[in-house]
């Protein structure tokens, strides 16, 4: 099927597709080595973090059904709760997305340290993780086309670590070291598994995908719930495949301190030539998405909205893409993260930068979840009792999500959201003056 323009619409097969790849992203690439932290017990992490992530799947698939023609959660929270709460939720999910290219960055530094051990820890992993950050912004100022085409180069080459420790890692696994590294936290069960889930979940930020295409889904009522679930049980079974065998291959201590984990967990089974090769694999996938979602990051619309802001007037786009301003507006925040996040342990640094990044989507979902039970008024009761049933469960799975995080964690990232909101009045009070429009209050927030 075609859209008025002319375009070939997704079918639901390409929709999971999309959604299966956009979870199944770099940020596996160091993730192991951040469980390693806490043992094998995360296995019971995923399960949980899998059934989170299906709750809220069905939930913004719920929201898709509301309105098919819509681009994405902050265009729901908008309708819902009005312009001010989506520029509030708006520039957190931006800043979920920077925060998260950090992370990402840091799993190429991880990789390349496995060639250059100097560069797995800092000045040399902090300095080295800015550099590639600033180099992928150049690559963005060329044009994104370019960037396009460099991260489909890499898309089935990274692909092959994950995939050779998910199907040939089990050969090599062994339940004693599985066994022995179950809880190495030291704390009490009801404490260590719900911190994994924090870290897991970093795995499915993007299981919104297809709500935010679901105008480019020839039949989005019926295929983004299906490719939502869809690719989320794709993304899971490749997860869960090769985190768990990583962890019958090396005890946890030696994947806490690794900078590339399914680099390590290759040595037993392909030799240390071989494993050079899936280092260099996985680097060059992570750089891909590095490139990918800085230019995703410089196209939300919260970028363009706070640069908008501080300019006085909408940043100028160039070659098809974001402006030069708001990709140099994101370097530097990116580059300042890097380096106030700088860790001896780079799977430590990881661990910090992705799940403030959890934590600020946890927000943003349970307001689009909040959004849903406002839309759903329209409905007949019994689809809106399922609903706000799914709404109310997203919401309550977010929130334990968020209070199960670290305590400075999460300290920062609520201070984040009160910032943003204590930011707006006066930013659009600058504006107001300026474009002469009226100023639009917090009052649905």
């Amino acid at each position: 099927m075609t859209s008025a323009g002319g375009t070939k619409k997704l079918g639901a097969f390409l929709a999971t597709m999309l959604v299966a790849g956009n979870m199944i992203g770099s940020g596996v690439y160091l993730l192991p080595a951040s469980l390693g932290a806490v043992g094998s017990i995360s296995i019971l992490g995923w399960v949980v973090a899998i059934g989170g992530a299906a709750l809220l799947g069905l939930a913004f698939s719920a929201l898709t059904i509301l309105r098919p023609q819509g681009t994405g959660l902050i265009s729901h929270v908008r309708e819902a709760f009005g312009p001010g709460s989506a520029f509030v939720w708006g520039v957190l999910y931006w800043t979920a997305c920077w925060t998260g290219n950090v992370a990402i960055a840091l799993a190429v530094t991880g990789y390349v340290g496995y060639f250059l051990p100097a560069l797995a820890s800092p000045p040399g992993a902090t300095f080295f993780t800015a550099g590639i950050l600033w180099l992928f912004t150049a690559a963005n100022i060329i044009g994104p086309r370019f960037v396009a085409r460099f991260e489909g180069g890499t898309l089935l080459v990274g692909l092959a670590p994950v995939l050779l420790i998910a199907l040939g890692g089990w050969f090599y696994f062994d339940p004693a070291i599985f066994t022995n590294s179950w809880n190495v936290t030291g704390k009490p069960f009801i404490e260590a598994m719900p911190q994994s889930v924090v870290m897991v979940f970093w795995a499915f930020l993007g299981i919104e995908s297809a709500n935010i295409v679901a105008p480019l889904v020839e039949n989005p009522v019926r295929d983004v719930p299906r490719a939502t679930i869809g690719g989320l049980l794709i993304a899971a079974l490749v997860y869960v495949s090769a985190c768990a065998a990583i962890m019958g291959i090396l005890p946890a201590a030696d994947l806490a301190a690794s900078s590339a984990p399914f680099a390590d967990a290759a040595r037993p089974l392909v030799g240390s030539s071989l494993a050079a090769v899936v280092a260099l694999c996985a680097m060059l996938k992570a750089s891909g998405t590095v490139g990918g979602w800085i230019l995703v990051s410089a196209e939300t619309w919260g970028a363009d909205e706070v640069l908008g802001l501080l300019l006085r007037r909408a940043p100028k786009r160039r070659n098809g893409g974001p402006s030069v301003a708001n990709l140099l507006f994101n370097g530097a925040l990116m580059s300042a993260a890097a380096f106030l996040t700088a860790n001896a342990n780079l799977a430590r640094q990881f661990t910090v930068v992705a799940d403030v990044s959890v934590i600020l989507c946890m927000f943003l979902y349970a307001a689009a979840c909040a959004a849903l039970i406002r839309l759903s008024t329209e409905r007949p009761a019994r689809w809106r009792l399922g609903a706000r049933a799914l709404a109310v469960g997203s919401i309550l799975f977010c929130v334990w999500v968020a209070s199960v995080s670290e305590v400075p964690l999460l300290m920062w990232s609520v201070a984040a959201i009160i910032a943003v909101i204590l930011a707006y009045l006066p930013l659009a009070w600058w504006r107001s003056r300026v474009s002469g429009t009226k100023v639009e209050h917090l009052s649905r927030l």
